[in-house]
């Protein structure tokens, strides 16, 4: 069972945007609980190569900011590794900055589209050559003379806008970029935090409008990055599913955009106590207590897709443990992510003896309370929530499951092992 206190690392989404905002703004920024995995190393060295000087000092790290125009031209191709995160904001970031630079990532990264979010970027007056249109290798030709345009996100990201968002403080006058769909908000939080000036608000259909007249100057402040939630959902389904579970995960990011998982939760019936403590660099933070819990189906409205996009595959464990039959909709999504999850989070249930289906692009998961036999092959896709979901499968299958890339995990949360043996009580 799992018992006791945790604290997590630090929150990945925030993590990346603090060392670039960081990068482009004046003076020396101090990051504080940064999480120090792969991903956020990609973004940490691709930003070293253009010319900013980031170190750790002890616990903390130290950006010196070249201001919003001062990337260098690097002498080498950006490498992002993995993330898509560091690929897609860290084109915005250099757009409007008059050098000429490639990014490549690994093999799973040039698989994943990137004129979603190119296509806006050209339209500002960016020249950019893609890989058949669409993929890494991307070639961008950076210019100081962008165009301040309208633009309309139709596809619900969150990486789309921030990459938007990142330009349009270099350009002169007035950008303005509709959602469709809310998504994550961490970019709009931490512009207020480090004082960017920003308007935003809710047209009368319901989109959100945000309109940035630029350019602006950022002044550095340091930033504590709060415990991500998106990891804290592990132990959380660990807890619900592992009889006689009962854990506290502390300081956590409770924004509204990255928790939907927990109401989820609730309502398949989790003992779920959420207490908000304050905010941490403009984020509100709390800590979450969860006991065992014997969990109910439910349909999960495809509306709440780009709040769960990184949830669903343990999700999906907790589903396979509710009586009765849960219903995903409108997964489209998790095909572009690190692989393609619909199908890893199908194959993988499959062969654990859990009833899968997929329709379109709704995954059907019919749960049992009887005992699972495990000892079968998880095949990964070399995608780090893949493996740390069915890591907590793990803890209630009779025979051990055969992981096949436990190391893919470091992507996101290399200390996931080390905590999750912190809370382990095998007594």
């Amino acid at each position: 069972k799992l018992k006791g206190c945790l604290n997590i690392s630090g929150d990945k989404s925030i993590s990346h945007r603090s060392v670039i905002l960081g990068a482009m703004s004046i003076g020396q920024m101090e990051i504080h609980n940064l999480l120090e995995s792969k991903d956020i190393m990609s973004t940490i060295n691709i930003l070293r190569k253009l010319g900013v000087k980031i170190k750790k000092n002890n616990e903390v790290w130290i950006v010196n900011g070249v201001g919003t125009c001062g990337f260098k031209q690097p002498n080498q191709k950006l490498d992002a590794g993995n993330s898509g995160t560091t690929s897609r904001l860290m084109f915005g970031a250099v757009a409007t900055n008059p050098i000429n630079t490639t990014f490549t990532g690994d093999k799973s990264l040039s698989s994943r589209p990137m004129s979603r979010v190119t296509n806006f970027l050209e339209d500002i007056g960016v020249k950019i050559n893609l890989t058949k249109n669409n993929y890494l290798p991307v070639s961008i030709q950076g210019t100081q003379d962008c165009l301040p345009l309208k633009h309309i996100i139709t596809k619900p990201s969150a990486q789309i806008k921030s990459s938007i968002m990142l330009a349009a403080i270099n350009i002169s006058g007035k950008t303005s970029i509709i959602e469709k769909q809310a998504t994550r908000d961490h970019t709009e939080i931490m512009f207020k935090y480090l004082g960017i000036k920003f308007e935003k608000k809710i047209n009368k259909n319901g989109q959100a409008q945000i309109i940035i007249n630029g350019p602006k100057e950022i002044l550095a402040k340091n930033i504590h990055v709060a415990s991500d939630p998106s990891s804290a959902a592990f132990f959380t389904v660990g807890a619900l599913i592992t009889p006689g579970s009962n854990i506290e995960i502390k300081n956590v990011c409770l924004n509204k955009t990255r928790i939907a998982y927990i109401k989820i939760l609730k309502q398949m019936g989790g003992n779920i106590v959420v207490k908000k403590i304050g905010k941490l660099s403009g984020e509100s933070i709390g800590n979450i207590k969860v006991k065992y819990s014997y969990l109910k189906s439910i349909v999960i409205n495809k509306k709440l897709a780009p709040y769960l996009i990184d949830e669903y595959p343990i999700l999906a464990i907790a589903a396979s443990r509710a009586k009765g039959v849960t219903k995903m909709q409108g997964l489209s999504e998790l095909r572009y992510k690190e692989s393609d999850r619909l199908k890893s989070i199908h194959e993988n249930l499959i062969a654990s003896k859990i009833d899968s289906s997929i329709k379109n692009d709704d995954l059907i998961i019919k749960g049992s309370c009887e005992q699972l036999i495990g000892n079968n092959k998880i095949t990964t896709y070399h995608d780090h929530r893949i493996a740390m979901s069915f890591s907590i499968l793990n803890l209630i299958c009779k025979k051990p499951l055969k992981i096949d890339n436990l190391k893919c995990i470091e992507i996101s949360y290399p200390k996931f092992e080390q905590d999750l043996k912190s809370i382990l009580d095998n007594g």
